[in-house]
């Protein structure tokens, strides 16, 4: 008889039930690395609901104050939203012509989050932030004319302007698109290119720099304003207008509004899974229309003291100008070329005597 051996005595392990996962007790934004707790998200919604009130301490419609530093070269402007913080610099090249127009200039539009803006962006790779921000911009200023690209072509078919806007967000603390709008609207009014002429004889551009002939500002058509609306998913009806970093992760959805002091309709971008009503859409630009007035008309103001800023500290382009601005204020200014001509006359009493 042949008897099989005994299986092998096998160890008996006992396994632990799982205990239920903890409560989170904070909540993280989507595609971002900051968190808010659940207190903060119910304080903020609560005092909403209840109060109409916001942490700041403004209403439901209320905007944060804006204010503009334009400076130090033409085309620069920083514009602080609350404590949003963004960067604007225009530049322009002359250059061939692209696409099929030949007698048009270009506009691009160029967004940049610095890393120390948020610890969540990183520094040479732009991200969907980054990449929104750009498309909402690109819609609100290219595509819809803002800059006639007319003006730009100095000789058709071969030397038309490139007009470049560069945005660099410092401060991410909420509603980035609306800072970068004032921001890109206020560098876009300040900026001056060289004035370039052509020879009629020999089709040469010649660029003229700005002691020899005065800078030519950019024709602007109009100024698309975006206004940036919060949606809460667990509340209909509760709306907040340019919301901050905070209330921008407590809300489900947000809806950005591009519009000008002529009522048109130049953008609109709807981000989020929150649903909204048409009716909240109509009672936004409602808003947004008489926003958009106030915060271009104070645009214009703060460009308008800085025009009277840089008139007064253009460089007299004379020797003796001191002597020469006791006699006539006017002597020596960009593009007279007075100095040429005082120099003329000097040469002339030399050959006399």
């Amino acid at each position: 008889l042949v008897f099989a051996p005994p299986p092998p005595r096998c160890s008996t392990y006992h396994v632990p039930t799982p205990r239920p996962r903890p409560r989170r007790t904070s909540r993280m934004a989507k595609g971002d690395d900051l968190l808010i707790s659940a207190n903060e998200r119910a304080f903020i919604l609560t005092a909403l609901r209840e109060n109409e009130l916001r942490v700041d301490g403004r209403g439901p419609f209320d905007a944060r104050p804006v204010s503009y530093r334009f400076g130090p070269t033409d085309g620069v402007c920083e514009v602080s939203l609350g404590q949003t913080r963004v960067l604007a610099v225009v530049s322009a090249k002359l250059e061939p012509p692209t696409g099929a127009r030949s007698n048009e200039g270009t506009v691009t539009i160029n967004v940049e989050f610095s890393p120390m803006a948020s610890p969540n962006f990183e520094a040479g790779r732009p991200g969907d932030k980054a990449s929104e921000l750009a498309v909402v911009l690109e819609r609100a200023i290219r595509e819809t004319g803002a800059v006639d690209v007319e003006s730009l072509c100095v000789l058709a078919g071969r030397r038309v302007w490139h007009v470049r806007v560069d945005v660099h967000v410092l401060d991410a603390c909420g509603n980035i698109v609306g800072a970068a709008s004032l921001a890109a609207n206020a560098a876009l009014l300040s900026f001056r290119r060289p004035e370039a002429t052509v020879s009629p004889d020999t089709q040469r551009v010649t660029v003229h720099p700005a002691d020899v002939r005065e800078p030519v500002p950019l024709a602007l058509h109009h100024l698309p304003v975006a206004i940036t609306f919060g949606f809460f998913a667990e509340h209909d009806g509760l709306v907040v207008v340019d919301p901050t970093v905070a209330e921008e992760m407590v809300t489900g959805s947000h809806l950005t509004v591009v519009l000008n002091v002529h009522n048109e309709l130049c953008a609109v971008h709807k981000g989020g899974g929150c649903a909204v009503a048409p009716g909240e859409i109509m009672r936004c630009l409602r808003i947004a229309t008489q926003m958009t007035k106030a915060l271009t008309e104070e645009l214009k103001h703060a460009h308008g003291a800085w025009e009277e800023r840089r008139d007064k500290g253009r460089v007299r382009r004379h020797y003796g100008a001191q002597a020469a601005a006791a006699v006539n204020p006017d002597f020596g200014l960009p593009g007279r070329g007075d100095h040429l001509k005082r120099g003329e006359e000097q040469g002339e009493d030399e050959l006399e005597g």
